[in-house]
């Protein structure tokens, strides 16, 4: 196993496209901080928590590519069958290739938060404890993805492996963000036809609201109230829940925004609910052995051309 993780190690050091994702993170991570420094010095109250916490979305979709891309090199230079001609067990090659991606994750992840810091000396960080906590489970997250990318670019040597390793972060990614904004949805909306913005007597703006007919509502308060039927009923609505819960793109929402809204149709208001931490741990690990468990088992009986 060390000769192994040894050649990925060299391999890997000695890729353009490692360095080439090292530079990206740390110019996301710079761009945050001169951001934050620029709204600072404009009179806002700003911490350094929300940049910290910044590599998350970028590592998410990012590692997946590099994996696909290291492990799909490996393929077509015919590394994977060498090393498996010279006596190493395909488990201990597929368990090398998920390390050195997780080395990737905790390097780019390093690289990030040494610019956050040496960018934002000075600038407060209000929950550090918190952020420590997040920061963990964003890692927990985003390894569980990882072992996904791998799983997907072992199983599958052709060059359009690399595109489902990418489609799979940006799917689970802002698709776990399109449920967060169906469950948000209430099961009750006005019901008007046309909605104007007009400059009262008094020179502000307002919403003037109308029916089908062009009457004027005088009062929004009483405009008439129909089933919203975007509104999303059980028992879907708690299996998306669920879905989210266990998905790392909803994973990575929940623990970044610390929570989500959801619209409660009993108390007829959103409501901010925040998942247990040791729940999406526990569905991080699981995800995470899984997924290597069963490329582990197809990886046996896969046929290396």
């Amino acid at each position: 196993m060390m000769k192994l993780l040894s050649a990925n190690f060299f391999s890997m050091l000695h890729t353009k496209r490692l360095w080439l994702g090292a530079a990206f993170m740390a110019g996301f991570a710079g761009l945050g901080v001169w951001s934050l420094r620029r709204d600072i010095s404009n009179g806002f109250a700003r911490s350094l928590d929300g940049d910290i916490l910044g590599f998350a979305p970028v590592l998410f979709i990012l590692l997946p590519i590099v994996c696909g891309l290291f492990i799909n090199t490996d393929y077509h230079d015919g590394t994977i069958r060498n090393k498996i001609t010279v006596g190493r067990s395909r488990s201990s090659v597929y368990i090398a290739n998920l390390l050195i991606v997780w080395a990737v994750e905790i390097f780019y992840t390093a690289i990030h938060m040494a610019v956050v810091f040496a960018g934002g000396i000075g600038i407060e960080v209000e929950a550090p404890t918190s952020v420590l906590m997040r920061t963990g489970l964003l890692l927990l997250t985003i390894a569980a993805i990882a072992a996904m990318a791998v799983f997907i670019a072992t199983i599958i040597s052709g060059r359009y492996s690399l595109v489902l390793c990418a489609l799979l972060a940006i799917g689970l990614m802002f698709g776990s963000q399109i449920i967060n904004e169906m469950l948000d949805a209430p099961d009750m909306i006005a019901d008007y036809e046309q909605a104007l913005m007009v400059t009262g007597d008094d020179g502000n703006m307002h919403y003037e609201f109308y029916d089908k007919d062009g009457n004027k509502y005088t009062d929004p308060d009483d405009l008439p109230m129909e089933p919203n039927p975007n509104y999303i009923r059980e028992p879907l609505r708690t299996i998306l829940r669920q879905y989210n819960n266990v998905s790392p793109g909803g994973q990575l929402w929940e623990i970044i925004q610390r929570g989500h809204s959801e619209w409660n149709a009993e108390l007829q208001a959103r409501v901010t609910t925040e998942t247990p931490y040791w729940q999406l741990t526990l569905y991080s690990v699981l995800l995470t052995a899984g997924f290597t468990l069963l490329g582990l088992m197809i990886f046996k009986r896969k046929d290396l051309k």
